[in-house]
């Protein structure tokens, strides 16, 4: 009995050292970091609204669901939304921070995965939704 559990409890360590943090930990992310003409508080609503309207709603190919969650800064930090698939809250596919900069101006990051759809056509969908205050989802061959 002893031996199973030493096993078990070995094989669950292992394994939770094999999952992905996605952004966080990932050779090559895609960055881009860009002002918008308005408080950090709306950009961060603007780009929840993105991520609601683009990716939570949206179908996606093969079934794929994508969920996110979000933080606000403390102690000077920006505030952040995270974007992951359904079931894989761990893996970081998209992280959206925003942060003053000035009194009715914001600096916004968009960090991405830097594969497959989380590429350089997100960061562009994503900064023009965030700076025109209207979701703009990629186009559909973006997935």
């Amino acid at each position: 009995m002893r031996k199973s559990v030493w096993v078990g409890a070995t094989l669950a360590v292992l394994l939770a050292g094999c999952a992905s943090t996605g952004v966080y930990e990932a050779e090559e992310v895609k960055k881009e970091t860009f002002s918008v003409d308005t408080s950090y508080q709306a950009a961060f609503r603007r780009a929840g609204e993105y991520v609601r309207t683009c990716h939570v709603l949206k179908p996606h190919a093969y079934g794929a669901a994508y969920s996110w969650r979000h933080t606000l800064g403390e102690k000077g930090a920006p505030d952040e939304i995270k974007v992951f698939k359904v079931g894989q809250p761990a893996t970081v596919l998209e992280l959206i921070s925003a942060e003053a900069d000035g009194p009715a101006k914001s600096k916004v990051t968009v960090t991405v995965l830097g594969d497959g759809r989380w590429d350089e056509a997100e960061i562009a969908a994503a900064r023009k939704s965030i700076q025109s205050a209207t979701p703009v989802c990629r186009d559909a061959t973006g997935g």
